[in-house]
């Protein structure tokens, strides 16, 4: 079965989890008809999936991006045709406005540029074009006529359109430094291409078709930003693809916007016409043989405080913040400052580098525990509440698992999700979490007694149950944290300041095969 579905593919927000695996959660724990809910939606696969297989949905998410991407991936009445004919309209207008921009002359002949490397100090190395003649992209080494050339147009060009200069929040963690706003991420070039094509979205499109429009203009800002790095193994102009923060490295690649943003648009409709399929909306046969009777509602409420009856909701769905994985506020300024949206940061659980804004651990704690105590108030008694996380810093899965065991929820499976794709964290760190732990819980008709220890106590206990494995056989990260975390779900531990990466370091030793040892105390040298 095809995992990478065209519908989750329409933008580049993160943390996606893999469909298949939530399609079987839905059919395992609900039934159509059942309200479901997600009270940190992000793009929205659960509810998409939910949704798709006739249960009563209810989105939730606090960042005002997400909130949008809900909405244009849910929604039904969409004119995928008329879409094409706002496009076309724009595209008349948009194309004579970048082909002054990117155009270039070789051989007497009048080529686009559809990538330029550049350097840090924004000088112009290389470009890539290519021809009706030969579609296979041709490089060329700029020299200094070309190079002042190039320069000389951008420098002489004013910005007629509008553009955001939102500040970015200062956090080392990110790149965003001091003084930075969201228009120094991109060139002057692709700032004026962008501007132009938002402004022509916004005059020429209506109605849920320019929403569309919008989504695919967000999903390509960072394809045509300075942020695109070359991946400098397979050659100087080999793209990259940016993956969180704001740094810029030694060049980038600055990106043909129309062209680019016509790849996006492509995928915005390919994605929306595999969900329509499924209403007998798409140019598809319709092999569904669901009847759908079902609804949606996607709301932007603070998880805290969700504004939904209590007793409500007869399955719960949701991957909480990861702490300071990912700043999902910062980050998405990017998004959000183009389309004129206003984020609550006071409310976002999270916890970032950021000295501006106080969001450290007790508070990430604090946070999520509110937020678990309302997923308890609207679930209905007996019913199941289903998470994802990945987190091994003992100060963020501790506070989710603690929340979980303080509101009265009991354990009722618990397994390994494979996710669609990782986090930097992730991809670059041996000792750390690849993938999520899916925890299935029962909220309880009264709430139990809960273990509370010291963190000695707590230290001791991880230390020889570890021992007691280890000496059985080598296990992986994973494997160390899927038995623990199981551990203090059966027997309703509440822990401390405890990080159990930190014990695995200063306790353990990882072999060359990634696998955990006990250190060979009679071994010398």
């Amino acid at each position: 079965m095809k995992q990478k579905r065209d519908r989750y593919e329409m933008h580049k927000y993160w943390g996606k989890k893999p469909s298949s695996d939530l399609g079987a959660l839905i059919r395992k724990y609900t039934k159509e008809g059942d309200i479901v809910l997600d009270p940190f939606a992000g793009y929205g696969v659960f509810c998409c999936e939910a949704f798709l297989l006739n249960r009563n949905v209810i989105s939730n998410d606090l960042n005002p991006i997400a909130n949008f991407l809900n909405i244009q991936l849910l929604e039904k009445n969409v004119d995928l045709e008329l879409l094409k004919i706002y496009w076309n309209k724009i595209l008349n207008e948009f194309e004579p406005y970048v082909k002054k921009w990117f155009e270039w002359k070789i051989d007497n002949q009048v080529i686009q540029l559809s990538t330029v490397l550049r350097n840090k100090n924004d000088i112009p190395i290389k470009a890539k074009y290519k021809t009706n003649r030969n579609l296979k992209a041709q490089e060329i080494i700029l020299n200094e006529d070309d190079v002042n050339q190039f320069l000389e147009y951008e420098k002489s060009q004013k910005i007629e359109d509008w553009y955001p200069v939102t500040r970015l929040i200062e956090n080392s963690r990110i790149s965003a430094k001091k003084g930075m706003h969201i228009s120094d991420v991109f060139t002057k070039r692709t700032l004026s291409c962008h501007a132009k094509l938002l402004s022509l979205i916004e005059q020429l499109a209506y109605g849920k078709e320019k929403d569309l429009l919008k989504v695919a203009f967000t999903a390509n800002l960072a394809n045509c930003s300075k942020l695109v790095p070359p991946i400098k193994s397979r050659g100087d102009m080999a793209p990259g693809a940016w993956m969180t923060g704001f740094y810029t490295g030694e060049t980038y690649l600055e990106n043909n916007v129309l062209q680019y943003f016509q790849n996006r648009l492509n995928k915005v409709i390919k994605g929306k016409t595999d969900y329509l399929n499924f209403f007998g909306k798409g140019k598809e046969l319709n092999l569904h043989q669901i009847k759908y009777n079902n609804t949606f509602k996607v709301l932007k409420n603070d998880a805290k405080a969700l504004k939904i009856e209590s007793e409500s909701i007869d399955f719960i769905f949701t991957d909480p913040p990861y702490g300071d994985t990912v700043p999902y506020f910062e980050q998405s300024i990017i998004w959000n400052s183009w389309l004129k949206l206003t984020p609550d940061y006071d409310n976002e659980i999270v916890i970032t580098n950021s000295k501006e804004r106080n969001k450290n651990h007790s508070t990430y704690e604090k946070d999520i525990n509110s937020a678990i105590s309302e997923i308890s108030r609207v679930l209905k008694t007996g019913k199941l509440f289903s998470l994802t996380y990945h987190s091994l810093s003992g100060l963020e899965w501790k506070a989710i698992t603690n929340a979980c065991i303080k509101n009265g929820f009991d354990l009722v499976e618990f397994e390994y999700l494979v996710q669609k794709s990782f986090t930097p964290r992730q991809i670059n760190r041996t000792k750390t979490i690849k993938g999520d732990i899916l925890i299935t819980l029962r909220k309880a008709n009264t709430i139990k007694k809960y273990n509370k220890k010291s963190n000695n106590e707590i230290t001791n206990l991880f230390v020889t149950t570890i021992e007691q494995w280890l000496k059985k056989e080598p296990l992986e990260t994973n494997e160390v944290f899927f038995r623990i975390m199981k551990m203090i779900f059966l027997k309703r531990i509440i822990i401390g300041d405890v990080d159990l990466l930190k014990l695995l370091v200063n306790r353990f030793r990882l072999s060359e095969e990634k696998k955990w040892e006990q250190y060979d105390e009679f071994k010398l040298g």
